[in-house]
């Protein structure tokens, strides 16, 4: 059985960054843009995915396990200072996104060798 390589933070810490980022820029493009509510939930979940994806890039190797604690590093931030009315739940569902998108990061690469 192989080894695998061991947890970066500089991975973590990539994805907390990235999935906070383009959750508050898909926030404040879709504040800004005359549509209805579902626009405004989904533009921060595609974005959440963008920085799974990002981070599977970025890392290389466990994409998925660091886009997973990077998201659920940037749960409580996105709660309390991002998101309105401090939406636990929404905040949780981004973390999961980015996961996805790690997990989707990751099969890209697995699939390219």
């Amino acid at each position: 059985m192989p080894t695998r390589p061991p947890l970066r933070p500089v991975g973590i810490a990539f994805a907390f960054a990235v999935n906070l980022l383009l959750v508050t820029l898909a926030l404040l493009v879709g504040s800004g843009l005359p549509v209805g509510n579902e626009l405004l939930v989904g533009l921060p979940l595609a974005a959440s995915i963008i920085a799974g994806l990002a981070t599977a890039f970025y890392v290389g190797q466990r994409a998925a396990i660091h886009a997973a604690l990077g998201g659920l590093l940037s749960v409580p931030v996105l709660a309390l200072f991002v998101l309105p009315n401090a939406n636990w739940n929404f905040a949780v569902l981004t973390a999961a996104f980015c996961a996805v998108g790690g997990i989707l990061g990751e099969l890209h690469q697995r699939r390219a060798k």
